[in-house]
């Protein structure tokens, strides 16, 4: 009996540290120094100022963002300005940007359990108006954490935000789509995303921009998350047929 209560011990113990584990790229991201973050962040700020400068000036936008720009902005500018956007067992996310896809990292800090999450997707343009993420792997410290996870927290976190997703099945990964037009777009313009790129360490983002008409600027909020649905579910009925 002492030997089976103290291999099951033992498992525990190994399975916990298996939790605690944590991916070289989030414990490099989270070591950056907060002035260093700060700077970063403000950079990140300074490049969307540009996109909507380039955007009155030629109707298209483009701009590139490394993910230590991304990082700084997470560390900073999130934390100070968006304190409530993220639910509050999620802390300190942080992204890297490999060759076609896109590693996020958090903190999870339940009540009862506390350890380090990965997701690993690939972003990409579903049609003009949808921008979709496919999930390919997601990780308790070295664990194998269910996608269908994944895809609930991101369901319970788009739906108290408000922001409509939908989600198909392609080769046996889950997609979200979202539709990006009228998230981005302001009471006087519309902005299309119609390009993204995922670098080593780099996200390219290029769309345009064209004012939008007098009788379409009373448009209140929920008009727009009922166009940004209508679009996600066009992707998801062209996506399976």
């Amino acid at each position: 009996m002492s030997i089976v209560l103290a291999s099951l011990a033992i498992a525990g113990v190994l399975l916990f540290r298996a939790t605690q584990t944590v991916d070289p790229f989030y414990a490099a991201a989270v070591a950056t120094k907060p002035a260093e973050s700060r700077k970063a962040g403000e950079r990140t700020e300074n490049r969307v100022a540009d996109l909507v400068d380039q955007a009155e000036t030629t109707g298209r936008w483009e701009s590139i963002f490394s993910d230590a720009e991304v990082n700084g902005w997470l560390a900073t500018i999130l934390k100070d300005k968006y304190p409530t956007l993220l639910p509050p067992e999620v802390v300190d996310p942080r992204v890297s940007f490999v060759n076609g896809r896109c590693l996020i990292g958090y903190r999870y800090e339940g009540e009862q359990f506390r350890a380090v999450v990965t997701i690993e997707g690939e972003p990409f343009m579903a049609s003009n108006d949808v921008a979709g993420f496919r999930l390919r792997k997601a990780r308790i410290g070295v664990l194998p954490l269910p996608l269908s996870k994944v895809v609930e927290h991101i369901d319970r976190g788009a739906g108290e935000l408000q922001v409509p997703v939908k989600w198909i099945e392609h080769e046996g990964d889950p997609v979200m789509l979202v539709g990006v037009t009228n998230a981005l777009s302001t009471d006087d313009e519309v902005r299309r995303l119609e390009e993204i790129d995922l670098r080593d360490g780099e996200l390219s983002l290029a769309g345009t921009a064209t004012p939008r008409k007098a009788s379409s600027r009373a448009d209140g909020i929920s008009q727009r998350a009922k166009a940004a649905a209508s679009a996600a579910a066009a992707a998801a009925a062209a996506a399976v047929q």
